[in-house]
């Protein structure tokens, strides 16, 4: 069986709600992991209040020492945008890396609309130390354009020839499901020079494959041998409802010379999960890093997150 085929072995929460917290009251959602140091990950995520807005936290993890926890940052990293910003209502982070010694974390700012649920643009965050962050710049980095009519989301940016490459969710329009408008989105990639600037074009990297209301998002890259691997979460338009309309987590190799994307390939756990467990009908925005003894992969169930974040390993070969 090819690596990127071997199943995973679910580990349970690892980022369950903080019980009697003041402001934070639910979801841990879209787990965004930093290696910062070969026994410090930290790992970002996006917390909701009672008014269901969210915020980002943060927690510290040992991955030498069964992903103990080090240190918890259960206040908010980055403040919401002043009203009328892309980010007024809402901020979920989606990617973390270092440039030019700097924490650069990519995430996804919600503000509200009086038509629809919601409108997302792509923010940056600039940090010293990972934890006291600055806007890049006062809008977003990426939003609505000819390209992306609807809304941009969940980017992932990583470094490539001459620069850097983002990969994200791009809203294609909204349908109405059991009486509500749910969105619809493809995930595209665009180019930067330094990270900060993007092209207002972009290239489709996976559209509606069955052309009747799949989405998919939350795109994750990995490197591996002849290319990369792209992993994301696909669901169907009637998604509340659980069964195979649910999100379910997805990879695809890509090959780094022509840019070809290889055939849908389920995420595939050992131990499935059973009834009344936290990721029983729902496992989406996965995030993978490497460690020593294999890869590790933290991801969110049931309610997108609601119970907190989850992790599974499968060991090296």
């Amino acid at each position: 069986m090819p690596n990127h085929q071997r199943e995973w072995t679910r580990q349970g929460l690892l980022v369950p709600l903080k019980a009697g917290h003041g402001w934070w009251v639910s979801h841990a959602q879209v787990p965004t992991v930093l290696a910062l140091s070969p026994r410090l990950w930290r790992i970002y995520f996006a917390g909701r209040n009672s008014d269901n807005l969210s915020s980002i936290l943060a927690v510290d993890v040992d991955p030498q020492d069964g992903m103990r926890v080090l240190e918890e940052h259960l206040d908010p990293i980055l403040e919401w945008g002043p009203s009328g910003t892309f980010d007024c209502s809402g901020l979920g982070p989606s990617c973390a890396l270092m440039i030019d010694g700097r924490v650069h974390l990519y995430y996804s700012g919600i503000y509200p609309r009086s038509d629809v649920s919601f409108q997302i643009a792509i923010g940056l965050a600039i940090s010293e130390d990972g934890l006291s962050f600055k806007r890049a710049f006062a809008g977003p980095i990426r939003g609505i354009g000819p390209v992306d009519p609807y809304f941009v989301s969940t980017p992932f940016v990583g470094a490539a020839e001459g620069g850097y490459r983002m990969w994200y969710a791009s809203g294609t329009g909204w349908a109405k499901v059991r009486d509500v408008l749910e969105p619809d989105y493809v995930l595209r990639s665009c180019f930067s020079p330094d990270g900060m600037m993007w092209e207002t074009g972009s290239s489709i990297v996976l559209g509606d494959d069955l052309a009747d209301g799949v989405s998919q998002t939350r795109p994750w890259i990995t490197q591996e041998a002849g290319g990369m691997r792209l992993w994301y979460s696909r669901r169907g338009r009637d998604f509340r409802a659980g069964g195979n309309e649910s999100y379910r987590l997805f990879s695809r190799s890509i090959d780094t010379r022509d840019g070809a994307v290889g055939e849908a390939e389920p995420v595939i756990f050992s131990g499935a999960p059973a009834a009344g467990e936290f990721d029983s009908w729902m496992q989406a925005y996965c995030c993978i890093i490497q460690r020593p003894a294999g890869e590790v992969m933290f991801y969110n169930g049931n309610g997108f997150g609601q119970a907190g974040i989850g992790w599974a390993t499968r060991d090296s070969i």
